[in-house]
């Protein structure tokens, strides 16, 4: 099977994805692009995230037209495909319908940096794409136009994207991205203003989370 280990670890994100509670049903998306040949390794549309398998994931170009595979892709491709040709640090993406981040998505509301771990992530407020058809080359358009170089976006009245360097980043922002919008959805749900994190700390924390945080080797 072609590109049989990244289609296995495409699936197996997408069920982690599932299975965290970051979509539900048969919504959201999962790629990871291998830049040695510009394929894009997706999750299919519309089928059981527990039923799938390796080869269901579907093999497409930067054009959309299917490399390899039985299954149509996701409808949200040209998403991955708009982020993939202009995130070139980008090399998997994941789009969730998270709880509390879609209903801030639904909201029109950015998530502000009223974490560490938010200016650590993002280097700034995770903003909100405005709303565009979803399927659409639009879509993607005000998706990456919003994101620019931070690795996540609300797409207004309709869910999250999350971009990282591989699976495992790319999750792990999405993880991020929603248990922050929980606690500022509770901050607001509260009635009381949530207390920002000042402009000259933020860009140390997102140094530091890009430099020193977890395994990342030390610099000289």
């Amino acid at each position: 099977m072609l590109l049989q280990e990244m289609r296995t670890d495409v699936l197996r994100y997408a069920q982690r994805m599932y299975k965290a509670g970051l979509t539900v049903g048969v919504s959201g998306n999962v790629s990871a692009i291998d830049r040695e040949s510009n394929t894009i390794a997706i999750t299919p549309s519309g089928m059981d995230y527990d039923e799938l398998t390796p080869e269901d994931i579907t093999l497409i170009d930067l054009e959309g037209q299917v490399v390899d595979g039985t299954r149509r892709p996701s409808s949200e491709k040209m998403l991955h495909i708009k982020i993939y040709q202009s995130r070139p640090d980008v090399n998997a993406v994941f789009h969730t319908h998270s709880t509390y981040a879609t209903a801030l998505a639904a909201m029109g509301e950015p998530i502000p940096v009223i974490l560490a771990e938010v200016a650590a992530i993002a280097g700034g407020p995770i903003p909100v794409a405005p709303y565009a058809r979803f399927g659409t080359p639009e879509f993607g358009d005000v998706a990456v136009a919003a994101m620019g170089d931070k690795p996540a976006a609300l797409l207004q009245n309709h869910g999250v994207v999350c971009a990282g360097k591989d699976l495992q980043k790319a999750f792990l922002i999405a993880v991020d991205t929603e248990e922050a919008a929980k606690i500022y959805m509770f901050s607001l749900m509260a009635g009381k203003r949530a207390i920002r994190l000042n402009d000259e700390e933020i860009p140390v924390l997102h140094e530091i989370y890009a430099t020193r945080y977890g395994q990342n080797p030390l610099k000289p």
